[in-house]
């Protein structure tokens, strides 16, 4: 395509700073990043002008590049270890003074500048490090008034085109190849007009025969080590789509963990006890009703990384769990809080979110970034039990040697570690013996669970509750008793009640029990049945309350109660007088 320029971006770190230095010798156009440092140098070119016709005055573009300070983190610590990345818009303005200051110590004066940046809008970057703030800067440069500006933006994966006051052009085009992005600029405009050429439409585009076949050799190398067939049909879809890995628990975060978990019961000296992996590292879903091949696990890990273990406090474990939990929430166009299918606030994407196996981590989006943690459980080796997670216990965590290293911004994490084999090899191994119906549910929350911490109750916390008693067990005895009785124990627990009527009640047995011995006695027994007041009161406060196998409410038992008692009283006066 005979390129002109190239922005540096995250993954050009990906195989180490050695690697990322040899491009500048390999590729045979520019390779720039205005914000990049080594040993406080520039690690690659900040700019170039591109002069397509020198026989034209004014027609020069100016290039900068700028990549993410997310670079930091986004690639394993260890390739970038010496390297400093600058706040991008003080350094692309810093550039642009640079330019204009050699431009007119030679009468030059540029009119188009293009910003090619790895830069990004994801609302989980910081506001001063996206693409669409730089732009907006820009756009209110007095540097840059009257210049034509277009930013050509990438690492978000969106598709986006926008404009900033009078001169800025913005454009992203998406990721993999779905579309190529067009700017076209005009000469009585000082904004240019963005379009995208969709993969679709290049079907009839012929391809360069020396590309082609050299594409062939090696896609065809590929296929071959990639068609060895891992499983002979997923029975079920393992999501992997950016939207759901970055945000929640997902089945393939699931899988992938239990991989990570299950080599860690042997692999290492020690049994690891919890297994998390980062949703940025999945990158592929598989699909239902498909053979899983080699190729299939690679797709979902391609970055190589290799399994470690290392020993973390559980002080480290809670802080670990809080930074992935992090994120702001998601909102719609209209600024509303989007919402899961439970009523919880959904997280934005983050490539940082952890997929856990051996742990549970109960947690809620209502509260604010650092506290939505409320619980976090591990399971014990020996019971099967998942115990509360003890701040001071030492934890062995296995995990990629990204996040093991604290990449991502794990900063806890990190230390001494031992290394294990690539994270495929046991994902591989652990899908051919899987048995993946188990994972049938996308998004289970069963691992990292989001609750409404106003209204969830923990096991423990439902026993302290008081039990429900439906049975009555109000007192039968003087209406002033039974008044007063009513009145104060409104609201006491079931207990009570029925430890304070116990009395009463055996005032009826009594009743019932004393037939012999009433024959040889001359005063009469008389019980008291409770005067309107009270029984109004009984019924009000038994009216919803239904009995056990019976289909009756506390209410209309009692009345029949009542009803009884005075029949028995009836009879046993009967039985006197006779």
């Amino acid at each position: 395509m005979n390129y002109d320029a190239m922005a540096v971006g995250n993954h050009e770190f990906d195989f180490g700073l050695d690697e990322a230095k040899k491009y500048k010798q390999i590729l045979k156009f520019p390779l720039l990043s205005s914000n990049t440092y080594v040993n406080g140098a520039r690690l690659f070119e900040a700019s170039t002008i591109i002069d397509k016709d020198k026989s034209v005055k004014g027609d020069e573009v100016v290039v900068i590049g700028v990549t993410t300070p997310e670079t930091a983190t986004k690639t394993h610590p260890k390739n970038v270890q010496g390297v400093t990345f600058k706040d991008p818009i003080p350094e692309v303005l810093n550039v642009v003074k640079e330019i204009q200051a050699k431009a007119k110590a030679t009468g030059d004066d540029y009119k188009t500048y293009v910003v090619l940046a790895h830069l990004g809008v994801d609302t989980t970057t910081p506001n001063e490090w996206r693409g669409s703030t730089l732009a907006d800067e820009l756009s209110k440069s007095p540097l840059l008034k009257g210049k034509r500006v277009v930013v050509i933006d990438g690492h978000s994966h969106t598709v986006e085109s926008k404009t900033y006051g009078d001169n800025v052009t913005y454009n992203q085009t998406g990721s993999y190849l779905n579309n190529i992005g067009k700017v076209t600029l005009k000469p009585n405009s000082l904004l240019g007009t963005p379009s995208l050429i969709k993969a679709s439409e290049t079907t009839n585009v012929v391809p360069n025969a020396e590309v082609k076949k050299l594409v062939d050799e090696i896609k065809a190398k590929y296929d071959a080590e990639n068609a060895v067939v891992v499983v002979k049909n997923s029975p079920v879809d393992l999501s992997g789509t950016r939207e759901n890995v970055r945000v929640r628990e997902t089945n393939l975060g699931n899988v992938v963990a239990d991989s990570l978990y299950e080599y860690g019961q042997t692999g290492f000296k020690n049994k690891a006890d919890i297994a998390v992996t980062n949703g940025g590292g999945l990158r592929e879903t598989i699909a239902k009703d498909k053979p899983i091949t080699k190729g299939s696990v690679i797709a979902v890990l391609p970055f190589g990384n290799t399994i470690s273990q290392i020993s973390v406090t559980g002080k480290d474990v809670l802080a670990m769990f809080e930074k992935s939990l992090g994120s702001i929430l998601q909102v719609d166009k209209d600024g509303k809080t989007v919402l899961d299918e439970n009523g919880q606030p959904l997280l934005e994407p983050s490539g940082g979110f952890l997929h856990v196996s051996g742990a549970k981590v109960y947690y809620d989006t209502n509260l604010p970034s650092g506290k939505r943690v409320l619980r976090v459980e591990v399971k014990n080796h020996d019971t099967g039990a998942y115990d509360k997670l003890d701040l001071a216990k030492t934890y062995y965590l296995t995990t990629n040697d990204f996040l093991a290293a604290g990449g991502d911004g794990y900063t806890m994490l990190g230390g001494a570690r031992e290394e294990g084999p690539s994270m495929d090899e046991a994902f591989k191994n652990y899908l051919e013996k899987a048995d993946l119906t188990k994972y049938a549910v996308v998004n289970p929350n069963s691992r990292t669970i989001s609750v409404d911490s106003k209204t969830y109750k923990f096991e423990e916390e439902k026993a302290e509750q008081p039990k429900e008693d439906n049975s009555y067990t109000g007192n039968v005895g003087s209406g002033a008793d039974q008044g007063e009785q009513a009145t104060k124990e409104e609201g006491v627990t079931s207990e009570k009640v029925e430890q304070n009527g116990n009395n009463e009640q055996r005032k009826v047995v009594n009743v019932e029990n004393k037939g012999e011995e009433a024959k040889s006695e001359s005063k009469e027994t008389d019980v008291k049945l409770p005067t309107n007041a009270t029984s109004k009161q009984v019924v009000e406060n038994s009216k919803e309350n239904k009995l056990p196998n019976t289909g009756m409410n506390t209410t209309s038992t009692t009345a029949l109660g009542l009803s009884l008692i005075a029949l028995v009283g009836a009879a046993v006066r009967r039985k006197l007088s006779e």
